[in-house]
């Protein structure tokens, strides 16, 4: 997802559902513990998500 405006609701429920899915794929690799590219595999849907939260934030302030 590329946000290119300030996001309204309905964007902002597409980013959570992209991060569902972000997460739902981390911890998926995370238990398959005999995977020797389960890290990998664990940290790129984390860095995605963290991006994907970095751009959805970035249209407003700071916050506490």
């Amino acid at each position: 997802m590329d946000i290119k405006r300030k996001p309204t609701r309905r964007d902002l429920l597409k980013v959570v559902a992209e991060l569902q899915g972000l997460i739902g794929e981390a911890m998926g690799a995370h238990d398959n513990d005999r995977d020797p590219d389960a890290q990998l595999k664990v940290r790129q849907p984390l860095e995605k998500g963290f991006d994907l939260c970095i751009q959805a934030q970035s249209y407003d302030p700071p916050s506490e």
